[in-house]
């Protein structure tokens, strides 16, 4: 039996009191969801689905087994208000500054079983950005070539401003245990950036806009270049929207990319609008699709289109498939798992193979063969769902690949509960007989030993 490489890991992390270690990773075998557990002592904040006060993964380097955490401060204690002021038979009105603190970012590796909490990075950028991080510009990636590897890392946030040729790169070395900011040439010009997420691969970092592009560049060089790489052509525009940075952030909520098979990939999904759906688009189609990321096109089947970028030197995207949902619906396979006739939200990319896709649809989660139209693997992802009704979506979870350690590990707890499973789940392949039940979720927990810090460096 083939050993399971990667995992589908939830962004969100939980907060447990009685775990004595200081991370705990709890492995579970695709379609199933992996979570990670930190204790208080990391993360005072539990994950709340009605707020974005939660621990989360807000990047990786899947190749390498780093995680890069946020994990929100603890609220601030309530103190009792000064007594009343008065001036001139007046009550003056006592204005007094909010604490902000600043969340920790660690750098979690699976690997080696350790993480390590980032120090503040201070007032010290030329550009005069303020010393507080922003998440969706913020990645990490490991060190390239044999001295490297996850145990050698850069964790980098992209800093720039509209219309300004110069933009700034906050670098934090695990070398130096020191930030320093690198000046780099802002080649967006008047490009109003989406920050759609950081993107490790190639031994670089892609920021992503899914409007309009990726710029990358390579953090460990002594002056970094910032390099653009539009994304393909949208395959369907529908927008009534005359502002072209809205018509792309309409564009943005229906793709995604990710890295497969060592390549990036543009995953983008699109509807087929007709008769009264032409009608009501709009403004109600735009506030639900931004505040929800909800299809609300159930009566059109979705089609889900994919483009790789097989050389990023060339900036050409090549069109791998185009599949319409009607065409999965049709297949025995989708009748046979017993998911119904409506079109799902997209999760991500298996990792290894570009030809499987993920979906989320009510509480299943679910992969398709999009060359064949088969569904490979379905089960229940147990994610939580705020009372918003927003579904879990592509930013939802992440592709992690496991160390071989790991892999053997999780490999011996799936022997334990299944008996036996297909060599090839996960790459495309769906069987009757060698399918584990829908209900089979096996899982083993790994203990993460020890958080360092700056203090300790």
């Amino acid at each position: 039996m083939a050993q399971p490489s990667w995992v589908i890991l939830d962004a969100v992390a939980r907060v447990a009191a009685e775990l004595d270690a200081d991370l705990s990773l709890e492995l579970a075998a695709p379609p199933s969801i992996t979570v990670l557990t930190v204790p208080p002592r990391v993360s005072p904040v539990h994950a709340d689905p009605t707020s974005r006060a939660r621990p989360w993964v807000v990047s990786a380097d899947p190749a390498s087994g780093l995680l890069l955490l946020c994990a929100q401060p603890a609220p601030l204690r309530p103190t009792p208000p000064p007594p009343p002021e008065f001036l001139n038979g007046m009550r003056v009105l006592n204005i007094t500054d909010i604490e902000r603190r600043p969340p920790a970012y660690f750098v979690c590796d699976v690997s080696s079983a350790t993480a390590f909490r980032l120090p503040e990075p201070g007032h010290g950028d030329p550009r005069g950005f303020p010393s507080e991080i922003k998440p969706s510009n913020f990645g990490v990636v490991a060190a390239p070539g044999a001295g490297g590897g996850a145990s050698r890392y850069m964790v980098v946030e992209f800093r720039y401003m509209f219309n300004d040729q110069h933009a700034t790169l906050l670098c934090f070395s695990s070398d130096t245990r020191e930030w320093t900011w690198k000046p780099v040439h802002n080649p967006m010009g008047r490009w109003i950036w989406g920050s759609d997420g950081v993107i490790a691969h190639d031994g670089k970092l892609w920021w992503v806009d899914l409007a309009g592009g990726l710029v990358s560049c390579d953090p460990f060089a002594e002056a970094p270049v910032l390099d653009i790489v539009p994304l393909p052509d949208a395959d369907c525009h529908h927008t009534d929207s005359s502002c072209a940075h809205c018509a792309g952030r309409s564009l943005a909520y229906r793709r995604f990319v990710q890295v497969s098979a060592g390549k990036l990939r543009c995953v983008e999904w699109s509807f087929r609008r007709r008769g009264v759906q032409d009608a009501v688009r709009g403004f109600i189609y735009k506030a639900w699709a931004k505040a929800f990321r909800l299809n609300v096109h159930d009566g059109a089947p979705m089609t889900v289109s994919m483009w790789t970028l097989n050389d990023p030197e060339t900036k050409e995207w090549a069109l791998e498939y185009k599949v319409s949902f009607q065409a999965i619906w049709a297949d025995e396979s989708y009748k046979a798992a017993g998911l119904p006739e409506k079109n799902p939200t997209f999760a991500l990319v298996h990792p290894m193979n570009p030809d499987v896709a993920y979906f989320f649809l009510e509480e299943h989660l679910f992969s398709v063969d999009m060359r064949s139209n088969r569904v490979v693997e379905c089960g229940v992802h147990g994610l939580a769902v705020p009372p918003s009704g927003k579904p879990p979506n592509c930013f939802s979870v992440r592709a992690l690949e496991l160390p071989l350690a790991l892999s053997a590990v999780l490999t011996v707890s799936i022997a334990v509960y299944a008996g036996s499973l297909p060599s090839d789940v996960g790459s495309g392949s769906s069987t009757e007989e060698s399918s584990p039940p829908a209900s089979f979720a096996p899982s083993v927990s790994l203990a993460i030993l020890k958080i360092g810090s700056e203090e300790e460096a």
